[in-house]
């Protein structure tokens, strides 16, 4: 048997209380994450910074550097005169492949790419609270509908008994 048309079961303040702790629950879950991603990831230092923004710029030569042999990067570190190709033959194999990476991720990379980080972060994390949030709501009002269905029978049923 379907509830009436009044919908004993919907409790508006409840619904409104229920909006309210989701979206706080999102906003400070979302800021945690986005304080511990911050804690967790420090900015680059400023040496570092210029390092990615040399890549960024000289990303073809850099890359050609890289493909050679070691005679060729050392006739070509002798004639280019800058510090990251006499520091990258002299460097450990380790430190290398950590150059290497880097390089990598900083062919796109921008001085604001830390703090436009931050902002998608805390964006994304967000709206997956706030969406989990709201599907917990509509599971509250689904289980309070069924509750209201099933009471609704067994009264039919002690009627009509």
């Amino acid at each position: 048997m379907e509830p009436d048309a009044s919908e004993d079961f919907r409790d508006d303040k409840k619904e409104k209380l229920y909006g309210k702790i989701s979206i706080w629950i999102a906003l400070v879950l979302s800021t945690a994450i986005t304080v511990a991603y911050g804690v967790m990831n420090p900015p680059d230092t400023r040496e570092v910074q210029e390092m990615r923004l040399f890549f960024n710029k000289n990303g073809h030569t850099v890359s050609k550097f890289l493909r050679m042999t070691n005679q060729e990067q050392k006739a070509f570190a002798e004639k280019k005169k800058h510090p990251f190709y006499a520091s990258f033959i002299k460097a450990s194999l380790v430190e290398k492949e950590k150059i290497k990476a880097l390089i990598h991720i900083s062919m796109d990379y921008t001085p604001n790419q830390y703090w436009f980080n931050f902002v998608f972060i805390w964006t994304i994390a967000f709206a997956s609270f706030w969406f989990l949030g709201v599907m917990a709501e509509g599971a509250i009002i689904l289980v309070r509908k069924d509750k209201a269905i099933r009471l609704a029978s067994r009264d039919s049923q002690k009627k009509d008994a």
